[in-house]
């Protein structure tokens, strides 16, 4: 039993230990390449000061601080019960090893839709047979804690990592872009021009790929999958914890993954940005040091600063609530005051800062506020009649925003009288605070995003918001598990099959799909785009222009990366179109929605003072026989890549 006690406080100590070091690590590292640059001496100088300062929080931090939970019997004096109880723990790796064969199996560098295109459908039945193997793990007292939590992180980690194994090349669009620059930071140490957010995480990475030798490729593909399968079940199993030594506290991590968890499986710096920001969160209502919050609010801001500035609100709540025993009630008040007008405002300020301090880029429009508002008061849906399993998957995704605010009103009510009043409160007002910020937000218009992409700054407030009544929202869970644990048998079992039906569902419909029910459309970038970028290089001898979907674009960045500029008159502009909202982009639209005229490419050459363009058409594009066809008749030649990919050359 001592050497278990032992385990469990080690591995507590471990994952404070590394938060505490890659929060110092990310903040520092941002602030040096800020000021100077990230080479071999700035990132030995950030280590040193990480180093340093960890060294002398640590005993403040760290003293006194307790074990997470010892939940271990006496060990049997039989040998043979002793290992014949690990028998579930054995079961649940070996059905483990069974779920990432199917997703290694089925890795393709072809352009998809969705990784359910290419996975084996029993995929989804070992992952049900697994996470019931975790629940009866979760259930046993004799397990420690520790091997539970690595049991958890273990889930997690599979939730969270389909789209990184699956896709051999890479899933989505902006890693493309930051794995792109942080190559060149990597070679050159900086970039300029030196923008105030995403620092963080290209410190982080490029710190952890010149000390560990991993490629930046893999870390820009891994960093969100893996740290939020280690840091989410840790901080929502302190939140239920907190909330009182409940049967079910090991079960609502687990259960936190049918909230669906799409942020998590693709590294970006507003992702990372938002799995520190639940640590700031959980660590604030936990952690009895408001220098934790203050530490991993600090990390959050030099990451994204969209999430950091809320994050930073919410320490300095957290510290006022923790010294208000200094301060007169009156003083208090006023304090509260500062912070919730610093907490509305700051955030449509450096919005309004970063789109160029221009008041005619503000709108006053009631239409941005009342659509991204619409779909959370959407009514009950129920899906179609083709296949019974995905009726059931899609009538959990139809409603889910009625689901999620069912669940907020019932946890608000419960929060409400318990003993964690307090905290309410706390949650509440910076909620009120940020609403705010997003009717303002929403008013700001960014002359540099396309029309659809306008309202993606302010919509992620709400996300933050969300964010921000998780802790609400898992203590209503727990008491809701708590509840069903207390009926007979029969009731378990319907809801322990309606459970592992919600985990099951929750991360198919995580991931983008292509159904019967519901398309995602965007594709991934395939082998065929990067041949098409290398080979019109190598048939190039002269500058020239590609007008391309964002895909094959991602493809240029990631083989000729950023080094291809051409100044214009309306500014700099990559070869290829980046991003959406730019001109290159509106000439390519024209070619592939209009119609492919040469007078069109004409003018795309003009803007880039090039003689030589090309067009580049994938074969999964809307109606693309009719622009191929047209293309073929307006471009000097053409070529194609295993008929998949056509490249068409237009010459003056």
């Amino acid at each position: 039993m001592k050497i278990s006690r032992k385990l469990d406080k080690i591995s507590h100590n471990i994952a404070d230990y590394l938060l505490l070091g890659l929060s110092l690590i990310t903040v520092f590292g941002a602030v040096i390449y800020y000021f100077y640059a990230l080479n071999l001496g700035s990132i030995i100088i950030t280590l040193g000061l990480s180093s340093l300062v960890f060294w002398l929080l640590h005993n403040h931090l760290f003293k006194g601080s307790p074990s997470l939970e010892i939940s271990i019997n006496i060990i049997e004096k039989k040998s043979q019960k002793h290992y014949l109880k690990y028998w579930p723990y054995l079961l649940y790796f070996l059905v483990y090893i069974i779920n990432i064969y199917f997703l290694y199996s089925s890795r393709s560098d072809k352009a998809l839709i969705s990784p359910w295109q290419v996975v084996n459908s029993n995929f989804f039945v070992t992952y049900t047979i697994s996470s019931l193997i975790l629940i009866f793990i979760l259930l046993r007292s004799h397990f420690s804690a520790s091997t539970k939590l690595i049991s958890l992180s273990a889930h997690y980690f599979l939730s969270f990592s389909v789209a990184a194994i699956v896709y051999k090349i890479a899933y989505g669009y902006d890693p493309f872009i930051h794995q792109a620059t942080m190559e060149l930071i990597d070679k050159y140490g900086l970039v300029t021009p030196k923008p105030l957010y995403y620092l963080g995480e290209y410190s982080l990475i490029i710190i952890l790929h010149k000390i560990s030798g991993l490629s930046i490729y893999f870390l820009n593909k891994f960093l969100v999958p893996i740290l939020a399968a280690i840091y989410l079940p840790y901080a929502s199993y302190r939140l239920a914890r907190f909330n009182g030594a409940s049967a079910s506290r090991w079960l609502v991590p687990l259960f936190l993954l049918t909230l669906t968890f799409s942020p998590f499986i693709l590294t970006t710096p507003q992702n990372l940005s938002y799995l520190f920001l639940i640590l700031t969160i959980s660590f604030g209502l936990t952690k009895t040091k408001p220098l934790w919050s203050l530490i991993l609010a600090s990390a959050t801001l030099a990451i994204h600063p969209l999430t950091g500035i809320p994050a930073i609100c919410w320490w300095l709540l957290i510290f006022l609530n923790k010294n208000s025993g200094f301060l007169k009630k009156r003083s208090q008040k006023y304090l509260r005051t500062l912070i919730f007008i610093f907490s509305a405002l700051s955030l449509p300020i450096a919005l309004f800062i970063s789109g160029g301090n221009d008041l005619k880029k503000i709108s006053w429009n009631l239409y941005y506020i009342i659509e991204p508002l619409q779909n959370l008061f959407s009514k009950l849906n129920t899906a179609g009649q083709e296949n019974w399993l995905l009726n059931i998957v899609y009538f959990f995704d139809y409603n889910y925003n009625f689901w999620l605010i069912v669940i907020l009103v019932f946890s608000l009510i419960l929060f409400y009288r318990s003993r964690h009043r307090k905290n309410l409160q706390s949650l509440i007002f910076i909620n009120i605070a940020l609403l705010f910020a997003f009717l303002i937000s929403s008013q700001i218009i960014f002359v540099d995003l396309i029309n659809y992409e306008q309202n993606n700054f302010s919509e992620r407030l709400l996300v933050i918001i969300l964010i921000f009544f998780l802790p609400i929202i898992l203590f209503g869970v727990q008491k809701f598990i708590d509840l069903i644990l207390t009926q007979n048998r029969l009731t378990k079992i319907i809801w322990l099959c309606l459970g592992l039906t919600l985990l099951t569902s929750s991360l198919y419909i995580s991931y983008p799909r292509f159904d019967r029910y519901f398309n995602s459309r965007g594709y991934s970038t395939s082998i065929n785009d990067l041949k098409a970028v290398n080979e019109i290089a190598a048939n190039s001898k002269t500058s020239y222009i590609v007008l391309a979907n964002q895909q094959v674009s991602a493809a240029a960045l990631i083989e000729l990366g950023f080094n291809n500029y051409y100044q214009t008159s309306q500014g700099p502009i990559y070869f290829y179109p980046i991003p959406t909202g730019g001109t290159l982009y509106q000439f390519y639209l024209d070619m592939v929605y209009k119609n492919p005229s040469r007078e069109t490419m004409a003018s795309a050459r003009a803007l880039a003072g090039v003689n030589e363009s090309y067009l580049i058409v994938n074969k999964y594009w809307f109606q693309s026989d009719r622009v191929i066809n047209a293309a073929k008749v307006s471009a000097n030649s053409w070529t194609s890549i295993n008929n998949e990919v056509f490249i068409f050359k237009y010459l003056p």
